[in-house]
């Protein structure tokens, strides 16, 4: 047998092998009469996720953050495409994030203005600067800084648990399930293909891309925050997550290349968990799904509260590194990097 055809024989068993009862797949019903859900369990993250999955929007509510009001003046700053720049804003003001006035002299401006659900993502935003902040692959991803007027020094600062004031870390922090427990009902949302392409296409040297193309893309998140809970098989991860194996298998290739988790065998199987560098994602992944039990969830209770180790239900905000206090986002200056 030439080597050609003897690696395809091993990946063949390899896959078969993959398809062997897992001991950290969920187990599940699958008789005729199982009552059986949905879809997947219902997650906090995935609610929010629908309104923000989608990179082009985290970037409009960046420079949204950042004052820009202006279409004209998005639409420059982004260099995003007229009619793509419309379709997203039209989306933000049904989710009621943003709202259409008109001001400038003679009031005949027409403006982009921000409500308090989108003053409420502050930590999310909060969230990715500091990863760019920590992980400079290329500075003209973070052309500003953010300067904390309380004390003077550019923001450096800990997402923590406002009950006990320690970090919300991987190790502190475990996820629940409300009872009776929530499931998935509609379908899952999906990038455009042309998007998905452009912005979650990894390269180890495409760190820069980092914030937009995981923020961007659902899958990518889900996984993320599940390996955080404890490390997965690959159809584990499609089994929690009601994902294909092959969406799985082509996330989990990015977040490898991106140096987020590790791959590992065990058995004739991989096994996959976060790598240290990732630790810096979770403030982002916890600061949305928080978003999402106050403003995604239709009326109903949180589907899987976090607890921090204090034993409190997490509630988390971010705390500056220098002085202690707790971030406000009046209490924050955006200013060109370097800027006096």
């Amino acid at each position: 047998m030439d080597s050609g055809a003897g690696a395809c024989l091993g990946r063949r068993k390899k896959d078969a092998d993959l398809t062997a009862p897992d001991p950290l797949t969920p187990r599940t019903d699958t008789s005729p009469d199982a009552d059986t859900p949905a879809g997947p369990p219902a997650t906090a993250l995935r609610r929010a996720l629908r309104v923000l999955a989608d990179p082009w929007t985290m970037l409009i509510l960046k420079e949204i953050f950042n004052g820009t009001r202006r279409f004209v003046v998005m639409q420059r700053a982004l260099n995003i495409p007229k009619q793509t720049l419309s379709l997203r804003l039209t989306t933000l003001c049904h989710e009621q994030m943003l709202y259409r006035r008109f001001a400038g002299p003679g009031q005949g401006v027409l403006e982009y203005a921000p409500t308090a659900k989108t003053y409420d993502l502050a930590d999310a935003m909060y969230a990715i600067w500091l990863w760019h902040q920590a992980n400079p692959d290329d500075a003209d991803i973070l052309p500003f800084e953010i300067v904390h007027k309380q004390c003077g020094h550019v923001l450096g600062a800990q997402y923590c648990c406002t009950a006990c004031g320690e970090p919300a870390t991987g190790a502190s922090v475990t996820v629940e399930r409300s009872q009776p427990e929530q499931f998935e009902s509609g379908p899952r949302p999906r990038l455009a293909r042309r998007n998905d392409a452009s912005f979650t296409a990894a390269a180890p040297q495409a760190g820069g891309l980092v914030a937009a193309s995981l923020v961007g893309d659902l899958p990518c998140n889900e996984i993320l925050y599940l390996l955080f809970q404890g490390p997965r098989h690959m159809l584990a991860i499609a089994a929690e997550l009601g994902l294909g194996a092959n969406v799985v298998r082509d996330r989990l290739d990015k977040l490898r290349a991106l140096g987020l988790i590790r791959e590992e065998a065990q058995g004739r199987k991989l096994l996959y968990s976060v790598l240290p560098r990732a630790e810096g994602f979770f403030p982002l992944l916890l600061a949305i799904a928080e978003w999402g039990d106050r403003w995604c969830n239709e009326g109903q209770p949180p589907p899987d509260p976090r607890r921090h180790a204090c034993g409190a239900i997490l509630r988390g905000r971010y705390r500056c590194d220098h002085c202690g206090d707790w971030l406000t986002r009046d209490a924050l200056l955006i200013r060109p990097r370097g800027g006096a």
